[in-house]
């Protein structure tokens, strides 16, 4: 531990099992565990569609993010997205990297304390304590150990974490199969079983339509999730990508479709739940012997702890690589920043504790998704996108997308509130539709159109910065740090250019042009 770098993405040292292991179960969280099965329990077999909006998502991110992150990530220095992004875009004035610095610091604070909701949760249908202890217990361990061990600790716990969510959703239907048969049969015999067992719960029409782009929609916050994205950055090297993508993907599809399984035996078996959020927790202890149950349960807190974990630690970054070093004190040692990261460390983790005890009454499956995940992938997830495939995005419009794609997301949950559900079932069925889909989707749309009219309208960024970005992106990362391809010349150990930040793009630039890295033979 250092450098900040050592800290926040861990050196860029982990290997690609550990990586793909660490980039799902920093995902799922107990909105997977108890989330997913939860809203298996109340909408039947659409609850499937979680994972069909989320894998190929996820592939895609691993296909066509990955690789081009982790390039120009390394060769610019950049171990944070903001400032990631006021690199990219060339941004002098520090606006980029503070909105995206204020929108990360807020959104994943509160995904961190959304996951404390879930252990507190977990640990008082097991232990009956009340929530508070719950969420007090769950808080202060995922803050020590991250506060101690920065992102090795998060990454390793992550691949142990990873293994018994895998185990647990892969064993648990198996055994519920193996005792009760299949639940499709007995969730049609139900009074609502044609809507449990329907493909658009029961809707038809434009509320059918929209279900369903609700549940596809829920992919588009996977490149707006810092927690995820800089697990691309962190990985040892650019080739073991792939390997990471498959590990992810296989891990991926059985969690899914296990969680909405259990989600659906707890229905079937467990009728008149008042907290569906306990759907989980009751097949396990249904079915295994109680020293097992409690291996196969510690999969649920492992899921909040992974998640909880990876996004404190983005949360801490933000904070003091991107606040701290970027604003106020850009001459820090490497000593004083990682001493300052436990520190903050330490204080979003209790202020999230403080946000879990307040929102401890709302269902985890919609704090996640309306109040954590949606405003990350809204506000951040078009940008992202953009910085690395389109060269005409510009700083302006990366401002104008983060602040609109948050606002939009806001907005839109809240529009039942707002309006009343009686005024909004009175608007034609498309209208009416529209308005009670997941949020993301029309936040992400509004973000990218923003994104894209407002970098067409203002002064287009240098081409030659933009030629020189895209070039880190596309060429061998070997090729860039050295003449002779081997990286030897920038390399410190394991042949690796040292992590440690420089945030000024004129110095990179520098940087690069004093070397003679572009030859007629490349």
């Amino acid at each position: 531990m250092d450098s900040v770098g050592d800290y926040v993405i861990g050196g860029r040292d982990v290997g690609p099992v550990v990586t793909g292991f660490s980039e799902r179960a920093s995902e799922m969280s107990g909105w997977l565990t108890l989330g997913v099965p939860g809203d298996a329990y109340t909408t039947g077999i659409m609850a499937f569609y979680n994972g069909v909006g989320m894998i190929p998502a996820d592939l895609a991110a691993w296909a066509g993010l990955a690789k081009r992150l982790r390039k120009y990530s390394e060769i610019v220095r950049a171990v944070t997205l903001p400032t990631f992004f006021a690199t990219r875009l060339n941004d002098d004035t520090g606006v980029v990297k503070a909105v995206s610095s204020f929108v990360l610091i807020v959104f994943e604070g509160s995904y961190v304390g959304a996951q404390i909701v879930a252990a507190g949760t977990l640990l008082r249908v097991l232990t009956g304590v009340d929530m508070w202890v719950g969420i007090v217990a769950g808080g202060v361990i995922v803050v020590g150990y991250t506060m101690l061990g920065g992102y090795f600790a998060v990454a390793w716990s992550d691949y142990f974490q990873g293994a018994i969510i895998l185990a647990a959703f892969a064993i648990l239907p198996i055994i519920a199969y193996a005792t009760w048969g299949l639940p499709f049969a007995d969730l049609a015999a139900m009074d609502n079983g044609a809507s449990l067992t329907s493909i658009t719960g029961g809707a038809t029409g434009w509320a059918a339509l929209f279900g369903i782009i609700s549940y596809a929609a829920v992919g588009l916050g996977i490149p707006g999730n810092p927690h995820i994205m800089v697990r691309f950055m962190g990985i040892d090297r650019v080739r073991n990508v792939r390997t990471a993508a498959v590990v992810a993907q296989l891990f991926m599809f059985v969690a899914y479709i296990g969680a909405a399984l259990v989600g659906l035996y707890a229905l079937t078996q467990f009728g008149g739940l008042e907290n569906t959020d306990n759907a989980m927790p009751l097949v396990t202890l249904e079915l295994l012997p109680s020293a097992v149950a409690g291996v196969v349960l510690a999969a649920a807190l492992a899921a909040m702890m992974s998640s909880a974990d990876s996004q404190l630690l983005v949360a801490t970054s933000a904070v003091v690589e991107d606040v701290y070093h970027g604003f106020l004190n850009e001459q820090a040692t490497e000593a004083q920043l990682v001493r300052y990261s436990r520190y903050v460390t330490l204080a979003i983790g209790f202020a999230s504790i403080g946000f879990a005890y307040v929102a401890r009454n709302t269902p985890i499956y919609e704090l996640v998704l309306n109040y954590a995940w949606g405003g990350l992938g809204a506000a951040l997830g078009p940008l992202l996108i953009a910085v690395l495939w389109w060269r005409r995005v510009t700083a302006a419009g990366a401002v104008a997308s983060m602040v609109t794609g948050t606002a939009t997301m806001i907005l839109w949950t809240q529009w039942p509130t707002i309006l009343g559900p009686e005024t909004v079932n009175s608007f034609h069925p498309a209208v009416s539709g529209m308005l009670t889909v997941y949020g993301l989707f029309p936040a992400f749309v509004v973000s990218a159109v923003v994104l894209v009219v407002v970098s067409l309208l203002t002064t287009p960024p240098d081409q030659d910065d933009v030629s020189e970005a895209f070039d880190m992106m596309h060429r061998p990362l070997a090729a860039i740090t050295d003449d002779d391809g081997d990286g030897s010349e920038y390399a410190t150990d394991g042949g690796r250019p040292d992590p440690a930040p420089i945030t000024e793009h004129d110095s990179i630039r520098s940087h690069v042009a004093d070397t003679d890295y572009w030859t007629d033979d490349d």
